[in-house]
């Protein structure tokens, strides 16, 4: 390690004349690209409207569910679903649309204890209570499945769901339950409150690596860094590996690229999530892909108070970082250390 960051200070003290003569990191003549963000598809809401709805409780497996949906009282306060994108890993492709706009990378075995805790409730009988006395007719509380109906404990199953079924919840029994009933049955039963908490009231932020973005380094081209009053550039090609213009090797590209994600999460902003325009940020990083249907990532650290930094990753400001990571990550940029 040693050497490797006396080999980098070495590299960017070479460079530094080029940096002066054109007040920043970037050779003359090589002009920054524009960065595509482009939204991201969900398919929740196409499931939920358009696959075969199962009125049936129970018979649904962990492994099975592809997406799920909190909502309460007519809020939706989580969703998640299995989205394989191009340029993600497999173990990447869980998406929390909602509250993070699917730019967060999922912690999978959290949220599969989350799934599993859906396999646990049993259906018990309500006697002779209808929907509307039981809460349920205006109640817009709810939890929507949508899995693959047909596999098993022992197969991988298919990437897209095959069915889907909404769990709709009414009123407390008084006695440890909800009442409850399957969206197209007016039938009315009962289901552990303890158990449907924990899914009504789920914390996305558990359910998340806590990182600001995960982004492979073989799909990304060029990456953009904007540190102050300088500008950098990584570049890579097949078999080219370059800071600034110059060529370095393969290794010193990925320790510094590791380095730019290597920033964790402390915690959620308060407040609006929109990111605001009239601020300037701290250090600004520019992922550009080199697939077209992958979207670029913009990552910008701004002010927030004296330990932290806020984070916005394409336009969503959602976390907070500590202060000190970033401020260390922007002298390695500008010193090469």
């Amino acid at each position: 390690m040693m050497k490797l960051r006396k080999y980098m200070a070495g590299l960017f003290l070479l460079l530094a004349a080029a940096w002066c003569l054109c007040g920043c990191g970037v050779p003359k003549g090589n002009q920054m690209e524009e960065v595509q963000i482009r939204d991201l598809e969900n398919h929740l809401e196409e499931w939920q409207q358009e696959l075969p709805k199962d009125t049936e409780h129970g018979g649904v497996g962990a492994n099975a569910i592809r997406g799920l949906k909190v909502q309460k009282e007519g809020r939706t306060i989580f969703a998640v679903s299995y989205e394989p994108r191009e340029g993600k890993e497999t173990f990447d492709y869980w998406d929390i649309s909602v509250p993070y706009h699917s730019l967060v990378s999922v912690n999978t075995e959290e949220l599969y204890n989350l799934l599993g805790t859906t396999v646990l409730m049993a259906w018990g009988e309500a006697d002779g209570i209808s929907m509307e006395e039981a809460g349920i007719t205006d109640s817009g509380t709810s939890v929507f499945l949508a899995y693959c109906k047909e596999q098993s404990a022992e197969e991988k199953g298919a990437a897209e769901p095959t069915a889907a079924k909404t769990i709709l919840i009414g009123d407390e029994d008084g006695k440890g339950s909800y009442y409850a009933a399957m969206e197209g049955s007016d039938k009315v039963g009962l289901v552990n409150k303890l158990l449907m908490d924990e899914i009504l009231n789920a914390d996305p932020y558990q359910y998340i690596l806590k990182i600001p973005t995960l982004i492979s380094v073989d799909t990304v081209k060029r990456i953009q860094i904007y540190s102050g009053e300088e500008s950098h550039v990584m570049e890579q090609g097949q078999q080219t590996w370059k800071l600034d213009g110059s060529e370095v090797s393969q290794k010193d590209y990925q320790t510094l690229y590791g380095a730019l994600l290597d920033v964790m999460l402390t915690g959620e902003k308060e407040g609006d999530t929109e990111e605001r325009e009239e601020r300037t940020p701290v250090l600004t990083l520019q992922f550009i892909r080199n697939t077209k249907d992958a979207s670029d990532v913009e990552v910008k650290y701004y002010e927030y108070d004296d330990e932290s930094m806020s984070v916005s990753v394409n336009g969503q400001e959602h976390f907070l970082v500590e202060k000190e990571t970033v401020l260390a990550l922007k002298k390695r940029i500008e010193t090469g250390l």
